[in-house]
C-alpha cells in the first residue's frame, strides 16, 4: 500500500511536515494527486494539513470529520505576517472566507508567499495573468504563462460573433449571487468601472448598476422570454446601455425584442466564461477600453476581496447582534419570573427557568468562540446559528416570541 513515504510525488516533502504517512489525511491526498503532479510543500498548523503543489493547495481540516478544501495557484492572499523570528502566517481568501494559515515555519510561509506573488499583485502596472475563479474567490491559473520578456495577453473571454476578447474575472456560477458578481466581473472588464450589485429590492428587478447601464441577470434553466427583456427596457429608458445576463438562453421572441431595442444580450456559462447573443452585445464588447483597465484587473487581486471579505463579516456581525439581542430579552424575562413569589412558581416552570438560563448561557459561549481570531468566516457563520438555534430554544422554553 502506497503512503506518503513511498510514493515518489510526496516523499521529499514529507521530512519535517508534520504529517503522518499513513494519516486520513494522507490516503486523501495520494488519491488526489495527479499521477505526475508532485508536492512541492507539506505543512502542518493548529488547524490544517496543506499540500501545495506547482497548480494549486490543498487543504484538510479536522481529524474525525476531515474537511476538504482546494485553491488554485496563483493563491490570493488577503494579508500575511510575522508573529515571531520562528513562525509565520499568512490569511487566504478560500471557499468560507479567510483561511488563516498559523502557526507556519518560515519555509513554508516563504513558498506560500511565492505562490501569492505569482499572481503579479506586486506588479500592478502589468497586465493580469490569464485567470479563472473556483467560484470561492481563489484565482485559478490560465493554461499557459507567457515567456520571458514577451507582452502578457489579456484575460480571454468566450465570444460567440467574433468580437474582441474582453478582460474579465471567470468564476464557476453556481447560484443566482454567483451569476450577479459574474455580471459585474464582466461588466468591469467592458469598462463599466462603477458596476455594482443592487442588492434586494431594487426597481423594475435591475440587478447590476452602473452610472451609464444597467443590466439583469437571470440564472433560470429555461431560456428568457419577452417579458423580461421588455421590462429592462421599460425600466431603464435614461440609461445608455441596457445589458441581459442568462443561463438558460432566450427564446427567439426575446431575441428579436433586444435587437429591435438595443439590448445586449449575453449567456452565462456554469464555467463562467460569458458569451455574446446578438449584435448590440457585440459593440459593447468591441468598443475601446478605458486607459486605466488593466490597472481595475490588477487590482481585483486586493481590493475585490478586501470588499467581499468586509461585506460577508459584516453580515455575520449583524446575526450576532441579533442573537445577542434575543439573550438580553430571554434573561431579561427570567429576571422578571425569578421575582415573583416563591408561591407562584411550579415544577414545570422551575424547569423551564433552569434550561432557559442553560441555554442562553450556551449561546453567549458560542458567540464569544465566534469572535476568536483563529475562526474562518465558515467557523463563525456555523458558531453564531448554533447560538441562535439555542437562543430561540431558550425563549420557546419561556413563551418568548423570538
Amino acid at each position: 500500500m502506497s503512503s506518503l513515504r513511498s510514493d515518489p510525488r510526496t516523499s521529499a516533502a514529507l521530512r519535517g511536515s508534520g504529517w503522518t504517512s499513513n494519516s486520513p489525511q494522507a490516503e486523501q491526498l495520494l488519491t488526489r494527486l495527479a499521477p505526475a503532479e508532485r508536492v512541492d510543500l507539506l505543512f502542518t498548523t493548529l488547524r490544517f494539513h496543506g499540500a501545495l503543489t506547482a497548480g494549486r493547495l490543498l487543504l484538510w481540516r479536522g481529524t474525525f470529520k476531515i474537511e476538504h478544501m482546494e485553491l488554485r495557484r496563483p493563491l490570493t492572499a488577503l494579508r500575511g505576517g510575522n508573529p515571531s523570528r520562528f513562525v509565520g502566517a499568512v490569511v487566504l481568501d478560500g471557499p468560507e472566507g479567510a483561511i488563516e494559515l498559523k502557526p507556519l515555519s518560515t519555509a513554508a510561509t516563504r513558498a506560500l508567499d511565492e505562490a501569492c506573488r505569482s499572481a503579479g499583485g506586486d506588479t500592478p502596472s502589468a497586465p493580469p495573468p490569464v485567470a479563472q475563479d473556483n467560484g470561492d474567490g481563489a484565482w485559478m491559473p490560465g493554461a499557459h504563462r507567457p515567456a520571458a520578456g514577451r507582452t502578457p495577453s489579456p484575460p480571454r473571454a468566450e465570444t460567440g460573433t467574433g468580437s474582441r476578447e474582453t478582460a474579465y474575472r471567470v468564476r464557476t456560477i453556481r447560484t443566482w449571487q454567483d451569476a450577479e458578481l459574474a455580471a459585474v466581473d464582466h461588466m468591469l472588464g467592458l469598462g463599466f468601472t462603477d458596476a455594482r450589485v443592487t442588492g434586494a429590492g431594487a426597481d423594475g428587478g435591475i440587478d447590476v448598476i452602473a452610472r451609464d447601464a444597467v443590466a439583469q441577470v437571470k440564472h433560470y434553466s429555461q431560456p428568457i422570454g419577452v417579458g423580461p427583456v421588455r421590462e429592462l427596457r421599460g425600466v431603464a429608458d435614461a440609461h445608455q446601455h441596457l445589458l441581459f445576463y442568462a443561463s438558460g438562453g432566450y427564446t427567439a421572441a426575446a431575441r428579436q425584442f433586444a435587437d429591435d431595442r438595443g439590448v445586449a444580450l449575453f449567456s452565462l456559462q456554469e464555467s463562467g466564461h460569458i458569451t455574446v447573443l446578438n449584435e448590440a452585445a457585440t459593440r459593447l464588447s468591441t468598443r475601446p477600453a478605458p486607459a486605466p483597465a488593466w490597472n481595475r484587473a490588477a487590482a481585483w487581486n486586493g481590493q475585490a476581496v478586501n470588499l467581499r471579505v468586509s461585506q460577508r463579516a459584516a453580515e455575520l456581525e449583524a446575526q450576532r447582534q441579533t442573537v445577542l439581542r434575543l439573550i438580553a430579552r430571554v434573561r431579561a424575562h427570567t429576571s422578571e419570573l425569578h421575582a415573583l413569589p416563591s408561591n407562584r412558581y411550579t415544577k414545570d416552570r422551575i424547569k423551564a427557568l433552569e434550561a432557559a438560563h442553560k441555554l442562553t448561557d450556551r449561546a453567549d459561549v458560542l458567540l464569544r468562540k465566534s469572535q476568536a481570531e483563529y475562526q474562518t468566516h465558515g467557523g463563525r457563520k456555523r458558531l453564531i446559528a448554533l447560538a441562535d438555534e439555542k437562543a430561540r430554544e431558550a425563549a420557546l422554553k419561556l413563551g418568548i416570541r423570538a
